[in-house]
């Protein structure tokens, strides 16, 4: 068996033709990460199974070599190797029960609980009487019927009228009405042109939104944000929706089979029909609105 790799042969049948990774990945579709895996014998960072050979015919295809000479160069190494081990996803630890929350809100609501009371039991009497009594001639509260009248209430009559201290009181009041009255209306026009002018829009933050409808029969895998959250079959017209924050990951083993939108833009297909392709989407992917709505 030779000492070269098969990511190493591959690897210098494109040199040897002065072909870059990014023209392969350009014509054939398939992300420039799975190239360079391909050529350092990284199969953990590959699809696996059907995904692995697509890849491997398409870009023997596009460097002249035969397709299923290198599929089954590929299965032969791959005989001598690791099998590939499953993902398994640890159980979530379980949270300790930490109870000085509950605690503290108990305490907080019995100590608020305990102050409504006291001001009840405090100011009752003056409450009852600001709410049942009745104004007098005189601007006084009468209580109601029956009602005793509290000593908040019960202070010394007003002076006669036309003395010398309720004028003093009355031309006061009236003063300070007509200086309040200036400044209520300058703070109000002050504060209308803040009242306003518009907040700031917020930094977008909207997450993806992956919408996935089959063509065709295909094996397809999705990852969003570095996490798989399809990898099977897919039947003719089956629509599936996913969401990420960041990216997502498509690759299909034939890529005229899906149609993708973004956001409820529509991307083009991922590579030419009869071959598989991926591709990787981010908010750079998204085309702004020309000129607005309309």
């Amino acid at each position: 068996m030779s000492s070269t790799t098969f990511g190493e042969q591959l690897k210098r049948e494109r040199e040897m033709r002065g072909v870059s990774i990014e023209e392969i990945s350009a014509a054939t579709r398939i992300s420039t990460r799975f190239l360079q895996a391909l050529e350092k014998d990284h199969w953990e960072q590959l699809p696996g199974g059907v995904f692995n050979r697509g890849f491997i015919r398409a870009v023997a295809q596009f460097l002249g070599l035969d397709g299923d000479t290198m599929v089954a160069e590929y299965e032969l190494e791959r005989k001598f190797t690791a099998p590939e081990t499953p993902v398994v996803v640890a159980a979530p630890a379980e949270i300790p029960r930490n109870w000085r929350p509950a605690v503290t809100a108990v305490a907080l609501l019995a100590a608020l609980v305990a102050g409504g009371w006291f001001a009840y039991e405090r100011y009752a009497l003056e409450i009852s009487a600001r709410l049942h009594g009745r104004a007098g001639a005189n601007g006084a509260f009468t209580a109601a019927p029956g009602e005793p009248v509290p000593q908040a209430l019960t202070a010394a009559p007003d002076p006669p009228a036309g003395s010398a201290s309720n004028a003093g009181t009355t031309s006061s009041a009236s003063s300070a009405a007509s200086s309040s009255t200036p400044a209520a209306s300058g703070t109000a026009n002050s504060a209308s042109p803040n009242a306003s002018t518009p907040a700031s829009p917020a930094a977008a933050s909207a997450p993806l939104e992956l919408k996935m409808q089959a063509g065709r029969p295909a094996e397809v895998k999705v990852i969003a944000d570095g996490a798989i959250v399809f990898n099977g079959h897919v039947a003719v017209d089956q629509v599936q929706t996913f969401s990420a924050h960041d990216s997502f990951e498509v690759t299909s083993s034939e890529s005229s089979a899906l149609f993708l939108e973004l956001n409820g833009q529509t991307l083009p297909p991922l590579g030419k029909p009869g071959e598989p392709g991926s591709v990787t989407l981010t908010r750079k992917d998204l085309q702004p609105d020309a000129g607005g709505a309309h």
